[in-house]
């Protein structure tokens, strides 16, 4: 038995998501690049002094923006370095990379311009998976048509800051992630707020369910049960996103059993 609740509230597109063009080199270059010129400077500023390509430069500042070292100081164009990024490079130059990891994983973690990327690791905690399909969601999301480079750009790039930062392993061209799938209480407490008159046309959720949900969305209820189960895997697409909480509660099944 499937059971889907539907709140009337449309659902906001996200439009707030990091988009790092390079990956953890880049982002280390500039932090490096703005931890030696002390002062706020221009990529050009620092493409100079460091020696690398302005384009490369400007692509690595926006990238450890995006982190969340770096931030705009004052006009379009100037960069200084975040509390955070002093922090990061000053271990950059003790060259204590574990304190650099350790820097970078709670910074991302705290920073709401990475929410998005999170919530699609953990709906597929533990498993492999194409870091293409990562960008497909993100790309669906900001309502952006990228170009196959521009995708595979964007797909190494996540992968190298995640997997830096201990959020996600890599297994050949596969990304799996580190983080832990979101658990929610399976009682009917879980429904949506709504107001009496929605109430009531809420039965409550017996027990014996599992929920998926997206928030201001849907949430979805299945009975935990193995043909149940099945029957709903059937039922999607090889690529949705519910193929990975299915394959985690008939997991969750098989240990239970």
């Amino acid at each position: 038995m499937i059971r889907l609740s539907i709140e009337e509230r449309k659902t906001v597109t996200t439009t707030n998501i990091a988009t790092p063009s390079v990956g953890i080199e880049g982002v280390n270059h500039a932090v490096r690049a703005l931890w030696v010129y002390k002062d706020p400077a221009t990529y050009k500023d620092l493409a100079k002094g460091a020696n690398l390509h302005p384009i490369y430069m400007s692509q690595s500042l926006s990238a450890a923006r995006d982190v969340g070292f770096a931030e705009l100081a004052g006009r379009r164009g100037l960069y200084k370095l975040t509390s955070g990024g002093v922090e990061y490079a000053r271990q950059l130059s003790y060259g204590d990379e574990s304190k650099c990891k350790e820097l970078i994983r709670k910074t991302l973690l705290e920073n709401p311009l990475w929410s998005e990327i999170f919530r699609f690791l953990r709906m597929g905690a533990g498993q492999e998976r194409d870091p293409l399909s990562l960008i497909a969601d993100i790309e669906a999301k900001l309502g952006k048509r990228w170009s196959a480079s521009m995708r595979g750009g964007y797909a190494k790039a996540y992968t190298s800051i995640l997997e830096y930062a201990g959020l996600i392993k890599t297994a050949g061209q596969k990304i799996i992630s580190q983080m832990e799938m979101e658990e929610k209480p399976e009682t009917p407490e879980t429904l949506p707020s709504a107001s009496p008159q929605e109430a009531t046309t809420l039965p409550p959720m017996p027990e014996g369910y599992a929920e998926f949900s997206i928030p201001d969305s849907f949430k979805v209820f299945i009975r935990k049960s193995k043909d149940s189960l099945e029957f709903f895997e059937n039922q999607i697409k090889e690529n949705s996103i519910f193929a990975p909480w299915i394959q985690h509660e008939k997991k969750k099944l098989g240990e239970a059993g």
